[in-house]
């Protein structure tokens, strides 16, 4: 049976090089480092960052064989295949954060890579996400796009579980079905081949059958590594 990793991983990048920009809310994280985790067992050369601010690797397990804060050590370094590499920049303020490498050392560093696995949002930990005008940060270079929604939202106040957006409704279907089609919702800004991965569906069990996504849709649990229920793929 094909585990949620190996569908994303397929899907996503179909190529000899990819770089995936993960957007939303509700796992980027999760989905990030399971990523890369896989894609260094295939044998690829692999980079995990962000173009955002995402956990500092001195608190979070990336699992990755190099944890790089400083950008000279991360172009110093020569990509090997089966290895896997942190890097993103130390934040001056939040110890347990870090930040976005410089644009230009980013666009070196993804064409050295096999894989490159780009957080490119944030959502203070929510599992729902709702748009401003300066994110996602989505990389030019940017092959594929996985946009994340969080099952765990279902059933509360939209106020309580969505950055970004004030309401007292309740999230349901017709909430989703907003954020998947609105210009500032959750697939704003997607480059490449693009999917939407409603995760944590183990938390709460989601139905489809009512949501309408333009493109390739799939419940699942990163933590699981399960797929529950999948559309357009």
């Amino acid at each position: 049976m094909q585990s949620l990793t190996e569908l994303l991983a397929a899907f996503l990048a179909d190529g000899e090089h990819s770089v995936i920009s993960i957007t939303g809310a509700g796992g980027k994280t999760s989905t990030l480092t399971s990523l890369g985790r896989y894609f260094k067992a295939a044998g690829r050369s692999v980079l995990l960052t962000t173009t955002t601010k995402i956990q500092s690797p001195s608190i979070y397990d990336f699992h990755t064989d190099f944890a790089f804060t400083d950008e000279a050590e991360a172009l110093m370094h020569e990509p090997v295949k089966g290895q896997s590499v942190f890097f993103a920049q130390r934040h001056i303020m939040d110890p347990k954060k870090t930040v976005a490498p410089r644009l230009e050392v980013l666009s070196v560093l993804v064409r050295r890579y096999d894989i490159v696995l780009i957080e490119a949002d944030g959502a203070r930990g929510l599992p729902l996400k709702y748009h401003t005008q300066r994110d996602p940060v989505i990389l030019k270079e940017t092959t594929a796009t996985l946009a994340v929604m969080g099952a765990a939202a279902f059933g509360e106040t939209v106020d309580n579980v969505c950055f970004g957006f004030d309401s007292s409704a309740v999230v349901e279907d017709r909430f989703i079905n907003f954020l998947i089609s609105d210009s500032q919702g959750v697939l704003k800004g997607a480059r490449g081949k693009t999917m939407v991965l409603i995760n944590q569906a183990d938390e709460k069990p989601v139905s489809i059958a009512n949501i309408s996504c333009p493109v390739p849709l799939v419940t699942g649990s990163v933590l699981r590594d399960e797929i529950y229920e999948r559309h357009g793929i």
